[in-house]
């Protein structure tokens, strides 16, 4: 296992400076042939989700690669360290740059920069959307897990709703 730092060839200090685009870039580079689209579009919908419920702790170590020997490469390793975080904020920037708006937080921004993820506008906005469909339901599934309500009232702030966020540019691509 390997860091998106590692994996870049970046120092700690210039994790503030990098992006989800030049994850995907290494990905090209660096991932199991046949397996690197869905790798890119598993990290598109990652950062989407880092979008919507405020985890700006998503510094390149919060990424990581496995190496897979049959393929020759490396691979997404499961999901890690995602926290949403309680914020008051209108306008909030995640730790790595998302688009062409740079780390401002927002699913336009998102959609703007998913050409470099190898996916057109339309394609992007699916996924985007199921990212949307599945975090709107967060109270639903914190319920069934058994949160109490007063634990995930104190996380409210962190989940964002997609129309405040440049959801209207999502839909115009669906």
């Amino acid at each position: 296992m390997v860091s998106a730092l590692t994996l870049l060839a970046l120092h700690e200090q210039d994790s503030p400076d990098s992006s989800y685009a030049a994850i995907s870039d290494a990905m090209g580079l660096h991932g199991v042939s046949g397996q690197i689209a869905s790798g890119r579009k598993e990290l598109f919908a990652r950062m989407v989700f880092n979008i919507l419920v405020s985890n700006d702790d998503d510094h390149l170590r919060n990424h990581a690669f496995l190496f897979d020997a049959e393929g020759g490469g490396w691979r997404l390793s499961p999901l890690y360290d995602v926290v949403p975080k309680p914020q008051v904020a209108q306008e909030r920037m995640l730790h790595l740059s998302i688009g062409p708006q740079g780390r401002l937080a927002r699913l336009d921004n998102a959609l703007a920069g998913a050409g470099r993820f190898g996916l057109l506008p339309p394609d992007a906005a699916r996924i985007i959307d199921r990212v949307v469909r599945a975090v709107r339901n967060w109270r639903d599934i914190f319920e069934g897990l058994g949160v109490p309500v007063r634990e995930s009232d104190r996380v409210a702030s962190a989940f964002r709703r997609a129309a405040d966020i440049g959801m209207r540019d999502v839909d115009r691509q669906l």
